[in-house]
């Protein structure tokens, strides 16, 4: 992006993607990088670039063991203390819909306003934690990322998303255009 446009200036604001959304509403923002569900946000009001998909997984302190192999049944879990992000960020949904699935109400030690303290409770032991797996190669020494059984898989599109009446902002456009190559060359590597 640097390459593209040298001037431009890049801030790193990390909060849920409900408040990422209302600050670009607001115009506090020029763009956001937040999950999106098909159909979620209208396309009168905001363009969509689609990046990649992400999974969630079972995040465990890294010294903790396990029976078998393979992926997790999160039923398992059921009897085991959660620590979670606040509502209001994607993965709290898609936790609350695996929690659901699964038939239990988790045991909530906590909730958190960001993902890296929640995986420093999970590493501390205080407990586990539902996280998209774009954490793994930064925390694989910190703890453990168990797949989750089929019925319990959720997948994040992680997007930009920006004000449609700014569509023709030359940084913007710019910004799209990283962003169509970048998801591009994960598809290219993928084959």
């Amino acid at each position: 992006m640097k390459l593209r446009r040298p001037t431009l200036e890049l801030d790193l604001t990390m909060g849920s993607n409900q408040m990422l959304l209302n600050m670009l509403e607001d115009d506090a923002l020029d763009a956001i990088l937040i999950a999106t569900d098909d159909g979620e946000l209208s396309d009168a009001h905001f363009d969509v670039i689609p990046l990649f998909e992400d999974r969630i997984f079972l995040a465990t302190p890294a010294g903790e063991t396990r029976d078998g192999a393979g992926p997790v049944d999160l039923r398992d879990y059921a009897d085991r203390d959660f620590v979670s992000l606040a509502e209001g960020f994607a993965t709290y949904a898609g936790s609350q819909e695996a929690f659901q699935i699964a038939g239990f109400e988790p045991r909530m030690v906590t909730q958190v306003n960001d993902i890296f303290s929640m995986i420093s409770l999970v590493q501390a032991g205080v407990g586990l934690a539902l996280i998209p797996g774009r954490m793994k190669k930064v925390y694989e020494n910190n703890i453990q990322l168990l797949t989750l059984a089929e019925p319990y898989q959720m997948r994040q599109q992680i997007s930009i998303v920006y004000s449609h009446r700014r569509e023709r902002d030359n940084d913007l456009l710019a910004l799209a255009a990283e962003g169509r190559m970048y998801a591009r060359s994960l598809t290219d590597s993928a084959v």
